[in-house]
């Protein structure tokens, strides 16, 4: 009963989606191109867990185009509404977990949130380029480039609308796309491996996730751990926690998860019965929500730790920046 509600869920989601893009795509529902800034946008065609953020964080960090750029965001879980830019003492609360993230990584980097792009990129209008994170669905603007996301274990091809699997729209919705990213990939794949993923008639880029060392107080004592992880996808991250020490237990909240009073109250608990051995591990986005309230719980501040994480390219990192160059205007190229 429960899988044939869904399938009904499915159907008329999926009808409520393509209707919607058939009107933008024969313009009953305008789109807006933006002259200036230049736009890209990273996105994806399921929900969370898809690599975005690590991509984001890349792009930044990599950057070789001449200009001013930054990033815009909705602040996906934040409290507030409209558009703020984001400083680096600002909130999650307020501001979103990931827009704060990329702000206390790159303090000098414009990065704003707003629900309606278009309005946030007018309020942006004096950089040359913004990165938008999340923005695929934002029919409403009509982007320079989409850079789609998906994962080498769950690609978008397989999987299903809405409540039955994790699509946000159809996925004749790669055609809007001007470039696949294949994130958390083995370190080798073969050309039968990759084959799937060619489909579609667009740029293919493939990519893995790299791991740091656990940051906070001091790790170097530290061989047992406690995981936690409110991200779309924590497996990967509970994996790689496996290199640092044995793990006593591992706990999963919801992505982009708003933790509670009894929530800190529990891990105080835990941090304060703590041999000096063991400390708590936890990822960079669940780590920077934490930080407006655990200064009121000490023993946990102590203890916690976050695993940074950077996204890599298998072997195509050359092309993928060529690629890029070969598309972004005159005024932006040095």
């Amino acid at each position: 009963m429960k899988k044939w509600v869904f399938r009904l869920l499915a159907g008329i989601f999926g009808a409520i989606t393509r209707l919607r893009n058939t009107w933008y795509d024969r313009g009953i529902l305008s789109s807006t191109h933006v002259t200036k800034p230049f736009t890209l946008v990273v996105g994806n065609l399921a929900v969370g867990g898809t690599g975005k953020s690590p991509l984001v964080t890349y792009l930044i960090s990599h950057w070789k185009f001449s200009g001013t750029f930054g990033i815009l965001s909705r602040g996906y879980g934040r409290k507030s509404s409209g558009f703020r830019w984001v400083d680096v003492d600002s909130n999650a609360s307020t501001v979103g977990d990931e827009p704060l993230a990329y702000k206390r990584q790159f303090a000098d980097l414009p990065v704003a949130v707003c629900e309606n792009r278009l309005k946030g990129i007018e309020e942006m209008k004096d950089l040359d380029a913004i990165i938008l994170d999340d923005a695929f669905q934002h029919r409403a603007l009509k982007a320079d480039l989409n850079l789609v996301c998906t994962t080498f274990s769950k690609p978008f091809f397989s999987d299903k609308l809405l409540p039955l699997g994790r699509l946000r729209e159809s996925t004749d919705g790669i055609k809007r796309a001007h470039a696949l990213i294949v994130n958390r990939c083995p370190d080798v794949l073969s050309e039968a491996q990759k084959e799937p993923f060619l489909q579609f008639d667009l740029p293919v880029f493939f990519t893995k996730v790299g791991y740091g060392v656990p940051v906070g107080n001091s790790a170097k004592n530290i061989s047992t751990w406690h995981l936690f992880a409110g991200i779309a996808d924590p497996l990967p991250f509970f994996k790689a926690a496996k290199k640092f020490g044995d793990i006593l237990n591992q706990e999963t909240y919801a992505d982009h998860y708003a933790f509670q009073q009894a929530d800190y109250q529990y891990w105080e608990h835990v941090a304060a019965n703590l041999h000096p051995s063991v400390g708590i591990l936890t990822t960079h986005k669940d780590y920077v929500r934490m930080e407006e309230h655990v200064g009121s719980y000490p023993a946990l501040q102590s203890r916690l730790f976050y695993l940074p994480m950077q996204m890599e390219f298998l072997d195509q990192e050359t092309e993928f920046w060529a690629w890029l160059t070969s598309l972004v205007p005159l005024n932006l190229k040095k």
